[in-house]
């Protein structure tokens, strides 16, 4: 069928959209069911009764003039007593590839492999969206890292970057079930789905003591110095550029206590 009638709330493929649903609400599955095999039509079922929290399917069509093929990921969201799904569908085709390419440099940050401040920015403004559907919270952790253009005069840029990167690779190891995004030279962001304090205050406090361990590159020892703000969403602030103000204001708050890290409020 044309994705007008699959997709009735999507008008627009050009290389990624994501849309929420509620089960026989918004989408058409028999359309959707139509085009899956056997095994894939087993799979999407199993999403469907709750069996699974997520299945991605391909899809290819030739028989239409201009062909299409697309990757549809299905995420089961589990929220009050409808089961509800996020869809995600990405155009594979060879102009869309060279699109979500383009997005990949535009919304990613590539020394760290993190989001860059434009994803970090989308990111927060979809969860803002879903936690004001369902009635969630959730934490925002910014880490300033000093002392970045210190180790540049010292020792170089290629030194430098090469100890932010392994700084990265350790922060995404112990923050491995969250959203990262680094936003500046020095500044990285953390979005966890928490929203309880106790939890959010010993994750931080544990992660203070990971990140200020030595890192050698090479001969050279550096020792990492953070400084950390949190703030709630929707205590601290209802939008992308409150919740970030805020982040900020927060870890001026600690520095001012001489302390490693502060909540908001």
């Amino acid at each position: 069928p044309p994705r007008s009638t699959l997709f009735p709330y999507t008008t627009l493929f050009r290389s990624y959209c994501e849309m929420s649903f509620i089960r026989n609400d918004e989408f058409d599955f028999q359309s959707f069911l139509s085009l899956l095999d056997g095994p894939a039509t087993s799979r999407f079922r199993a999403v469907m009764d709750g069996h699974e929290a997520y299945e991605y399917f391909s899809l290819e069509d030739e028989g239409h003039r201009g062909g299409f093929s697309l990757t549809i990921s299905i995420s089961s969201l589990g929220i009050s007593d409808e089961l509800s799904y996020l869809i995600s569908i990405r155009d594979d085709n060879e102009s869309s590839c060279l699109m979500n390419a383009l997005k990949d440099m535009a919304f990613s940050d590539p020394l760290s492999g993190f989001g860059n401040e434009s994803s970090m920015h989308s990111f927060l403004t979809e969860r803002i969206f879903l936690s004001k559907q369902e009635g969630f919270s959730f934490h925002v952790i910014c880490i300033f890292l000093s002392g970045i253009k210190e180790i540049t005069a010292m020792f170089g840029k290629k030194t430098s970057d090469k100890f932010l990167h392994r700084f990265s690779r350790r922060l995404a190891k112990e923050s491995s079930e969250e959203r990262l995004f680094r936003i500046m030279e020095d500044v990285f962001i953390i979005a966890i789905d928490s929203g309880e304090r106790y939890t959010v205050s010993s994750m931080v406090s544990s992660l203070v003591s990971s990140l200020e361990r030595p890192v050698f590159i090479g001969d050279t020892e550096i020792l990492p110095s953070a400084l950390i703000g949190v703030c709630q969403f929707p205590a601290d602030g209802e939008s992308s550029d409150s919740l970030l103000s805020n982040c900020f204001s927060a870890a001026f708050i600690a520095k001012r206590k001489n302390l490693k890290w502060s909540f908001y409020c």
